[in-house]
C-alpha cells in the first residue's frame, strides 16, 4: 500500500513537471516564432500630424527588421487617450503596440485619463521632436522677448493654441512659469487643427517644430519666435533658442513604443532588439532628420528613467497652474 502511494506521488510530480516544462517550451516556441503575422502600431492621433509622420517612418523600418509589416492604425480622440486606452487593453501577445509620448503622462496628471505609463510596458524611445513657438504671420512680435514684454502689459490676453492636457498644453505653461507671464490657452484637438487656427489668425501663438514650421516661415505665413533646444537647430540656424532670450525652457516630444502589460518577456526582448537596430539604421536617421526630429534612443531602462523624471517635472507645472486631476481609481 505504501509503495503504491509512493508511486502515485511520484507519478503526480512527474506529470506536474512535464506540464510545467510544456508551458515553458510553448512560450519559448511562441516567442521564437514571433511575429508570425503583421504587427499593429496604434497611433493615438489623426493622420497627418507630427506623431503620425514620425511613427510611419518607425513602422516602416521596424518591419524591415521584424520580418513582418508593422501597420499604423490611427485612433484619434480625447487628447490621445482614446487610442492609448485601446493599446493598453489589447491582447498582450506582441501584435498590438502603442505609439507613446509625454501625453500619457500629462493626460493622467490633468485627469483626462485614469491610466499612465504604469498601464504599459515601455519598450523603447526612438525620436525627439524639439518644440518651438510660432506666431501668426501678422503677429506684432519678432521674438519671444517681445512676446514676454507684451504679455506682462496684457496678462491673460495673448492666446496660445494647445490640445488640452497634452504636451502642447504643458509647453506654454512651462514658458509662462519661467517667464513670469500669463498666457490664454485655447484648446484644439490635435496638431492639424491647432496649426489651422494659427495659420488662420484665430490665435496668436502655437507650438511648431523645425520641419513643419520651415515651409510656413519661408512664405511668411508664420513667424518663428524661439526654439526650446539647448542650441540653435540645424534647420533654422537664425532662430534663437528660448534660453538665449532669457526663458530657461527645454522642451520636446519624445516618441516611443509601448506594449500591453503581461506581454511575454521574450517578445518584449525581441522587439527591443528590433528597435535598437532601427535606431542604428542610417537611413532611418536621415528620414527622421528630414522631419525636423532627432533620433534619441533610450532602451527599456533609460525610457523608464526618463518617464519618472518627466512625470515629476510636469506634475510641478500642473500644481502651479491648478491642473491636477483626480487620484487614480483603485
Amino acid at each position: 500500500m505504501e509503495a503504491n502511494r509512493g508511486m502515485i506521488k511520484s507519478t503526480v510530480r512527474i506529470l506536474v513537471l512535464v506540464c510545467f516544462l510544456a508551458l515553458i517550451g510553448g512560450a519559448g516556441l511562441q516567442a521564437a516564432e514571433y511575429p508570425g503575422q503583421p504587427v499593429k502600431l496604434i497611433v493615438p492621433w489623426a493622420a497627418g500630424g507630427d506623431t503620425d509622420a514620425v511613427m510611419r517612418v518607425v513602422a516602416h523600418f521596424a518591419g524591415k527588421y521584424l520580418g513582418q509589416p508593422m501597420v499604423v492604425i490611427n485612433v484619434p480622440g480625447v487628447g490621445g487617450t482614446l487610442g492609448a486606452r485601446q493599446g493598453k487593453d489589447a491582447k498582450p501577445d506582441g501584435y498590438t503596440l502603442t505609439a507613446t509620448h509625454e501625453s500619457v503622462i500629462s493626460s493622467r496628471i490633468v485627469g483626462v485619463a485614469d491610466f499612465d505609463y504604469s498601464s504599459f510596458i515601455p519598450i523603447v524611445n526612438l525620436v525627439n521632436t524639439p518644440a518651438m513657438v510660432a506666431g501668426r504671420g501678422d503677429a506684432p512680435w519678432s521674438n519671444m522677448k517681445e512676446v514676454v514684454a507684451e504679455a506682462k502689459k496684457r496678462p491673460g490676453q495673448i492666446t496660445f493654441g494647445a490640445t488640452l492636457g497634452s504636451t502642447s498644453h504643458f509647453f506654454p505653461l512651462d514658458i509662462a512659469h519661467h517667464a513670469g507671464i500669463d498666457l490664454k490657452i485655447v484648446g484644439y484637438e490635435g496638431t492639424a487643427k491647432r496649426q489651422a487656427a494659427l495659420l488662420g489668425g484665430f490665435i496668436d501663438l502655437g507650438e511648431s517644430n523645425p520641419a513643419v514650421g520651415q515651409q510656413y516661415f519661408q512664405t511668411k505665413k508664420l513667424k518663428p519666435l524661439g526654439i526650446a533646444t539647448p542650441k540653435r537647430h540645424r534647420l533654422l540656424p537664425d532662430v534663437p533658442t528660448l534660453r538665449e532670450q532669457g526663458i530657461d525652457v527645454l522642451f520636446g516630444v519624445n516618441r516611443g513604443v509601448s506594449a500591453p502589460l503581461n506581454t511575454p518577456k521574450e517578445v518584449i526582448e525581441k522587439l527591443s532588439r528590433v528597435f535598437e537596430k532601427v535606431a542604428q539604421d542610417q537611413e532611418f536617421s536621415k528620414k527622421i532628420n528630414e522631419l525636423g526630429s532627432d533620433v534619441v534612443y533610450l532602451d527599456q531602462a533609460g525610457y523608464r528613467s526618463y518617464i519618472d523624471t518627466e512625470f515629476k517635472r510636469l506634475d510641478i507645472l500642473a500644481v502651479k497652474f491648478n491642473l491636477k486631476g483626480p487620484a487614480p481609481k483603485k
